[in-house]
């Protein structure tokens, strides 16, 4: 087996008593040696492989807390990009420019793609199945908009899913009508579900040509490990093809979805039955033990769908999409089976509504499964500390609060999180952002206006705090004798830099099982 020495840079371990070393050693896919030059050399051998650091950082392989990858892929690969707050001719004249799939696929009658962004920040019009029907009479369209919790369908799309003029949602959704009672083709939330669910299903060949990409990009950012937060089905056979054959060099925490057919990609019947044969898709690199519930939407205008407090402090749970009573029952039947389950919460509510239930199933199942709190940015500030008197991760995402026009700067309170001890991860919540890189974010967290953290911290919630949430801290996630030698080398000493050249950082090398997946082409 080959055996590295690593040296002569500053080599971050992530383990509290010895957070920095001198040196390390690994033969083949397992860590050997961490400490002093000296030793190393001892412990290497002659004939080893020396890699000269140059002054750059080598550190764990990163964690990337929440991520979607099939969607990641499909968006960039397969679906129409629009321009950034391009408004309705734009949109228009990009998707008449957009070159369909080839015939006989499904595919082919369909326009998906996006963003579509509100008139607050355009300048223009909102979108409206008029604009896609004068262009597209007889071809669905179906665009999702910058928040991907609700979409724009033209009228071809919406017949197609059996939406007609005098339908109503109901609680959870929305189908908008303009001011004289029409269907504008805005759907929010839950109400987008029969459209995505009448978009044929891709053939096998494209979802995992989607993954494969999507693994190769989280590479590209030092991401060895992740926790995949929409699995559906189409994800899993993908996972699954691409382990037989040796080519997902990337630990997968694989969250089946509950309920959500828009992010689970099928039936509420079939969501439920691959939650049941859920260990079927257990794999090599894939852990399907975990799962994923959407109590609520997204905080962004002009559909907010949030649950927030409201002033007096009680729950407004207009958008609150499971009640405390259900999301406890279910998460106590996860629970029981020793899974753990991932919790969207947007808005303030929610994550007392989430907290409530948590502390319900402690109560009835005792303390032991780890569950999470996903986009833990708006949280009161008597729920700070319930994080660790509940045991729940605060998985903190999309990494976006350091993008003034995302005016999160008052929101993700780092610092406070771990002031009251909560067990603290960072997720790119990549779809949403352009990239999985979670250097940005992570200088963003340290120079957080009101509440940062120091480097360390902040490198430990995408190393060893990452690793501890999925139950896989014994082998991987710090730099230790007898871990998976899961390394990223970074082009620039990330300890010792000015904070505002963190972001800026290049990988310049990542490793998997001591196997290089990706080296920077200079």
């Amino acid at each position: 087996m080959q055996i590295t020495h690593y040296t002569n840079g500053r080599i971050f371990t992530a383990e509290p008593d010895a957070p920095f070393v001198e040196a390390l050693v690994t033969r083949g896919p397992h860590i050997v040696f961490v400490g002093d030059d000296e030793g190393a050399r001892a412990a290497a051998g002659p004939q080893a492989r020396v890699v000269d650091l140059a002054g750059g950082t080598l550190m764990p392989g990163m964690h990337d807390a929440h991520t979607h990858l099939l969607f990641s892929g499909l968006k960039y690969l397969y679906e129409t990009r629009l321009p950034a707050f391009a408004g309705p001719d734009r949109i228009v004249e990009e998707l008449r420019a957009h070159h369909p799939h080839p015939e006989g696929d499904a595919h082919c009658a369909w326009h998906v793609g996006g963003e579509v962004f509100p008139p607050a920040i355009t300048g223009e019009a909102a979108l409206t199945r008029a604009h896609l029907d004068a262009a597209f009479p007889d071809e669905p369209v179906y665009l999702y908009d910058y928040s991907i919790h609700h979409g724009v369908a033209n009228s071809r799309a919406l017949a197609l899913a059996d939406i007609g003029e005098e339908d109503e949602f109901g609680h959870g959704g929305a189908y908008i009508r303009d001011e004289n009672g029409r269907l504008t083709g805005e759907l929010v939330e839950e109400a987008t579900w029969k459209v995505l669910r009448s978009i044929p299903d891709r053939p096998d060949e494209e979802y995992l040509a989607a993954v494969r990409w999507a693994v190769g990009v989280c590479h590209r950012f030092g991401i060895t490990s992740v926790q995949e937060a929409s699995a559906s089905e189409q994800a899993l056979r993908a996972y699954a093809a691409l382990d037989a054959a040796g080519e997902l060099d990337l630990h997968v925490a694989a969250h089946l979805v509950w309920r959500s057919e828009g992010f689970g990609m099928a039936s509420g019947e079939r969501l439920d039955e691959l939650l049941r044969e859920c260990d079927r898709w257990a794999s090599a690199h894939v852990d399907p033990r975990f799962v994923k519930i959407w109590i609520d939407g997204a905080p962004l205008p002009p559909h907010s769908t949030h649950a927030p407090l409201t002033a007096s402090g009680e729950i407004d749970d207009s958008w609150l999409l499971v009640s405390k009573e259900e999301l406890a029952r279910v998460v106590a039947g996860f629970d029981a089976q020793g899974r753990p389950v991932k919790i969207h919460c947007a808005g303030d509510g929610a994550v007392r509504t989430c907290l409530d239930a948590i502390a319900e199933v402690r109560g009835a199942n005792g303390p032991g499964v780890v569950h999470e709190v996903a986009h833990a940015g708006f949280v009161a500030d008597e729920d700070f500390a319930r994080f660790r008197e509940l045991d729940v991760t605060a998985e903190m995402s999309p990494a976006l609060w350091h993008l003034p026009e995302y005016g999160l700067g008052d929101a993700f309170h780092f610092r406070r999180m771990l002031d009251h001890g909560a067990r603290m991860t960072i997720g790119s919540d990549w779809i949403i952002t352009p990239d999985p890189n979670l250097l940005p974010g992570i200088q963003g967290a340290i120079q957080h206006g009101s509440h940062p953290i120091t480097r360390i911290e902040a490198f430990e919630a995408v190393t060893r705090v990452g690793a501890e949430a999925v139950g896989r801290s014994d082998e991987r996630g710090t730099l230790a004798v007898g871990k998976r030698a899961d390394l990223v080398i970074v082009d620039r000493d990330l300890f010792g830099v000015d904070e505002g050249d963190i972001g800026a950082a290049r990988v310049r090398e990542t490793i998997v099982g001591g196997r290089t997946v990706y080296r920077l082409e200079e």
